[in-house]
């Protein structure tokens, strides 16, 4: 399992925990959220909001 932060966007500061390792971890209101490679400093992977 991993944790992601959501970050920008609607559902920004908001945590997750996924077995998604890439690509869209969330869908809401049009607004997706895509994992990237880049961590926090509390070890978390960071998912950035796009608009669909």
């Amino acid at each position: 399992m991993t944790k992601v932060i959501l970050m920008y966007g609607p559902e920004h500061g908001r945590i997750l925990t996924t077995e998604t390792t890439y690509g869209e971890v969330l869908r809401e209101g049009g607004w997706s959220y895509q994992l990237t490679d880049d961590v926090d400093e509390q070890g978390r992977r960071i998912a950035r909001a796009y608009m669909d």
